[in-house]
C-alpha cells in the first residue's frame, strides 16, 4: 500500500498508522526508530518564527536560513541513517533518485510537508551530481531544505550544497548539488530521545490500523500535502523533536539566549492566535488529552489559583515551544499576560506563571 491510502476504518493515511506509534508516554515514536520522537505540530508559525528571529536579531534570513538547513540536515541525516535498510543507497543508483523521491513525495503528503516533486537528475542514472525538486506549500522551507540536503547526504556519503528559490508565493525551487568530500561516520550521529517514564495515556484506536481516533479531528488533503484541524482550520505537521532541539540548540549557540525568549513568545502568540476560549478553559483533561494526542507529553499538573498557573508536564517534547503553549493558555484564561518561570527535573518540565 501507497503512504496515501487512507485506512477503511478512521481514514487516516497508512503513512502515519504504519510508521507511527502514540504511546502511554504522551509520546509519538517512530516504529523504525523508537529513539525518534515525532510531535504533530501546528506549522504555519514556523516561518514567521524565522523571520521573527531575523528582525529582533538584526540577522539577514539568508544566515538565519543557513544555520537551521544545516542543524537540520545533520538530525535528517542520523534519523535516516538509523532507520533506512543499508541496501537503500544501491538501489537508488539502480533505479536513479525520480523513484526514490517519488516515495518521500507520498510519504510527506501524508505528514504535512506539503507537495514535493522531483525536477531532475543530473545526470539520469548513476551516482549523481545535481538533483532539482519543486515543493508547492511547504510546512517550512529552510526545514525541507534540511530535510533534503540531509538525506541526499546519506544516500551518497558526500557532503551536500543546496540552494533554493521562490517561483511564486506557494511554489519554491529547491536544488543539491552533491560535492567529492567524503562524510565521516561521526557526521551521522545526533543524539535520539531517551527512554521515558510511562504515564498510562489511553487512547481509543482504530480496530483496523491502530491509529488513535481522536486523529478523526484532523483533515489529510492529500494532493497537497495540508493537514488541517476540522474544527478551526489550522495547519498541522509532524516534526522530529531532535530536529527541532538541534535547530534551536544552533540558534542559540551561534544567535545568543535570546532566542529562547523570542521561541516562547512567538509560541505564546501562536496559541493566542489559533486556541480558542473554550479549549483553554476546557480544564487539565481536555489539555491533557490534546497533549498527548500531539506528542507534547502527559500533563501531570495544570492548576490555577489567585492567578498564579503550575503547569507539570512529564517527558515534555521542546521546552520552550511548551512554555510558551503555557503562556498563551494563562492569557486566554485569565485575561493578563503572564510571567513565566520554568525548570527541568529529571523527565519533568515545571512552570509557574504569574501575572
Amino acid at each position: 500500500m501507497k503512504p496515501t491510502d487512507r485506512c477503511g476504518t478512521c481514514g487516516v493515511p497508512v503513512g502515519i498508522s504504519r510508521t507511527m506509534t502514540w504511546t502511554d508516554e504522551g509520546l509519538i515514536r517512530q516504529r523504525r526508530d523508537p529513539a525518534h520522537r515525532m510531535i504533530f505540530f501546528e506549522s504555519e508559525n514556523l516561518d514567521r518564527l524565522w523571520e521573527t528571529m531575523c528582525s529582533e536579531l538584526g540577522v539577514t534570513r539568508e544566515h538565519l536560513w543557513e544555520i537551521v538547513i544545516a542543524a537540520k540536515s545533520r538530525a535528517t541525516r542520523a534519523f535516516l541513517k538509523r532507520s533506512l535498510p543499508w541496501y537503500l543507497n544501491t538501489v537508488s543508483r539502480l533505479v536513479g533518485y525520480r523513484a526514490m523521491i517519488r516515495t518521500i513525495e507520498l510519504q510527506g503528503l501524508a505528514m504535512g510537508y506539503g507537495k514535493i516533486t522531483v525536477g531532475g537528475q543530473f545526470p539520469e542514472r548513476g551516482r549523481p551530481r545535481r538533483i532539482t525538486v519543486y515543493i508547492e506549500d511547504p510546512y517550512s522551507v529552510p526545514l525541507f531544505c534540511g530535510d533534503f540536503k540531509g538525506a541526499a547526504e546519506v544516500l551518497e556519503r558526500r557532503a551536500a550544497g543546496i540552494t533554493y528559490q521562490a517561483l511564486d508565493s506557494r511554489r519554491h525551487q529547491i536544488e543539491v548539488a552533491l560535492g567529492e568530500e567524503k562524510l565521516e561516520e561521526e557526521e551521522f550521529r545526533v543524539d535520539g530521545e531517551k527512554m521515558a517514564r510511562s504515564c498510562g495515556v489511553a487512547y481509543m484506536r482504530c480496530v483496523e490500523c491502530g491509529a488513535p481516533m481522536d486523529l478523526q479531528e484532523f483533515e489529510w488533503d492529500l494532493e497537497t500535502g495540508i493537514i488541517r484541524e476540522k474544527e478551526t482550520g489550522r495547519r498541522l505537521a509532524f516534526f522530529g523533536t531532535p530536529g527541532l532541539k538541534a535547530v534551536f540548540g544552533e540558534l542559540v549557540h551561534e544567535l545568543g539566549e535570546r532566542v529562547i525568549d523570542i521561541i516562547v513568545d512567538g509560541e505564546r502568540r501562536n496559541t493566542l492566535a489559533s486556541m480558542t476560549h473554550e479549549e483553554a478553559r476546557g480544564g487539565p483533561e481536555l489539555l491533557r488529552k490534546k497533549a498527548a494526542l500531539r506528542g507534547l507529553g502527559y500533563l501531570e499538573e495544570f492548576s490555577l489559583q489567585d492567578d498564579t498557573l503550575r503547569v507539570s508536564m512529564c517527558n515534555p517534547a521542546v521546552d520552550p515551544y511548551l512554555v510558551g503553549l503555557a503562556l498563551g493558555v494563562y492569557e486566554l484564561m485569565t485575561g493578563k499576560y503572564g510571567r513565566a518561570t520554568w525548570s527541568r527535573e529529571e523527565d519533568f518540565l515545571n512552570i509557574e506563571i504569574k501575572p
